[in-house]
């Protein structure tokens, strides 16, 4: 009898103690670490299992108990979670946190690059949208470390950080940033060369050049092939190019008119005063300027001035000098 009940005594006993442990589990894995919801942004290393996931999130402060998360692990399955950043609120439960890691995107940070920019706009815009911290530093990178990227391209990348809408790393390192900008470039442009380059008047990289001026003098995508048509004209009959948004490029600083002085500023990018294609590119252009520059439109064009009558960005187009001033008469303001 007394040994039946020293046996019931010792069941209570372990019952209690399982109990007690359980609800000590259940309160790890169903309770809070936080009251406040305060978003906490982890970094998920490659490789690695649920178990060092919940020990990083402890030692995070997420969870409380990284034992008791790799028990509820135990029980479901060992959760695989994808390399990257994540956000994390840890006013959740360690449940829930593990139900949003196991199904959610690494987080990242994109930014749109619009056709038409210089080097430097490029670099603002990366800064504002958080993908570099220092667009100094990577202004100093894209111009003169091009080739440590992509060795057929030139150092300075002028012209070729493709404008698209990007979704980046979210602590992706300038290399990755520009790779995958260079990138894009390579994607989009290497075919249309293949297509084009029987009948392109110019080399690739000068249609690249020629592609940034059509981008910033072109404001009606339909004159792009007219206005690269107008350029090649001039290259054939050695005339000055005589390109406005070469000067602007010059001068490092964009101006709503230039003046007569802006004119003389000597620079090799001056196409006021230097024959032939500026020596690089002075933005970067985008998929219709390149188009417009592979495969320009035949014309007797060899001037246009804006039409400042309309008011929506389009050109008046002339055969001759004479035409051209009557046209800058009638429709400059």
């Amino acid at each position: 009898m007394k040994g039946l009940l020293k046996v019931v005594r010792f069941g209570c006993l372990a019952f209690l103690i399982l109990a007690s442990a359980f609800m000590y589990w259940m309160s790890q894995v169903f309770s809070p670490a936080k009251t406040t919801s305060e978003q906490v942004v982890i970094e998920v290393p490659p490789g690695a299992t649920g178990g060092e996931v919940a020990e990083l999130l402890e030692k995070r402060g997420v969870i409380r108990s990284a034992f008791a998360l790799r028990l509820l692990m135990r029980v479901t399955t060992d959760m695989q979670v994808q390399a990257g950043h994540y956000e994390v609120d840890p006013s959740k439960s360690p449940l829930l946190i593990l139900k949003d890691l196991s199904h959610a995107q690494p987080l990242s940070r994109k930014a749109t690059l619009p056709e038409g920019l210089t080097l430097p706009e490029v670099c603002d815009v990366l800064g504002k949208e958080k993908v570099v911290s220092d667009p100094k530093k990577l202004l100093a990178f894209v111009r003169e470390k091009g080739q440590t990227i992509d060795k057929s391209l030139p150092a300075n990348l002028e012209g070729y950080l493709f404008p698209d809408t990007y979704e980046f790393g979210w602590d992706a390192t300038e290399q990755e940033v520009v790779r995958q900008m260079t990138g894009r470039f390579r994607e989009v442009v290497d075919p249309m060369w293949a297509r084009h380059k029987k009948k392109a008047p110019l080399s690739l990289r000068e249609t690249v050049i020629l592609a940034s001026l059509v981008e910033r003098e072109a404001q009606v995508s339909s004159e792009r092939p007219l206005i690269a048509g107008v350029y090649i004209n001039r290259l054939k009959k050695g005339m000055l190019l005589q390109c406005d948004a070469t000067v602007q490029f010059a001068l490092g600083a964009p101006k709503k008119v230039l003046t007569y002085d802006d004119l003389k500023l000597e620079s090799p990018y001056n196409t006021y005063l230097h024959a032939g294609l500026p020596p690089g590119p002075i933005a970067n252009p985008g998929r219709a300027s390149l188009e417009a520059a592979m495969s320009p439109e035949r014309s007797p064009y060899f001037f246009y001035v804006r039409n400042d009558v309309k008011g929506d960005g389009s050109h008046v187009f002339s055969r001759t000098y004479e035409e051209h001033n009557d046209a800058i008469r009638k429709y400059q303001r």
